[in-house]
């Protein structure tokens, strides 16, 4: 704390101290939210089942976990960078769009205010991410292969919707039993 001439305290250094704590935590954010981009391309690409028009995966969960860790814009970040991702490393280069905005609807019906991962409000958001999940990709089949090429891959979807609640919830109740969310992202 400095005094000017007329003994008030200059407040400059507080201010430069609250924009570096500021500019910390928004680094922080950045790399976690790189970290789980990562995270989501890789169990994207390397946990999955081929299927007719490209392939079901985990991922998701990934994605769930992210938006309830990460603030509301770090959390469409990782989810929409690490599935697109994810398709244009696989060679699915024609989903990569869709794929951009269905992971960033379905990181945006979750919230990483409660201290808890599996909160009420997570557990109402994965049955709405599924819905989100199957109708995306619906209405995305139905443009690129019609009617019939739609419906083919429904199923599909609502299989990868119920695994990637599953592996979320597993996940989410690990992480609530040890508290990793209060040690890492508070």
């Amino acid at each position: 704390m400095f005094f000017n001439k007329d003994n008030t305290v200059n407040k400059q250094k507080n201010k430069t101290t609250v924009k570096v704590s500021e500019s910390t935590a928004v680094l922080k954010n950045i790399i976690y939210t790189a970290v789980f981009a990562a995270i989501i391309c890789i169990t994207t690409m390397t946990v999955r089942i081929p299927s007719i028009g490209g392939y079901y995966h985990i991922g998701d969960a990934f994605i769930y976990l992210a938006a309830t860790c990460l603030p509301f814009p770090y959390a469409l970040a990782a989810g929409a960078v690490g599935g697109s991702l994810s398709d244009l490393l696989s060679g699915y280069a024609i989903y990569a769009v869709p794929t951009f905005i269905i992971k960033a609807c379905i990181a945006g019906v979750f919230t990483s205010k409660k201290s808890k991962v599996l909160c009420g409000r997570n557990f109402i958001a994965i049955i709405i991410a599924s819905f989100i999940t199957v109708g995306g990709y619906y209405i995305t089949y139905l443009i690129l292969y019609g009617f019939a090429g739609a419906l083919t891959d429904v199923y599909g979807n609502i299989g990868q919707a119920v695994a990637s609640a599953v592996v979320f919830t597993a996940i989410a109740a690990a992480v609530d039993r040890t508290k990793i969310k209060d040690r890492i992202f508070k």
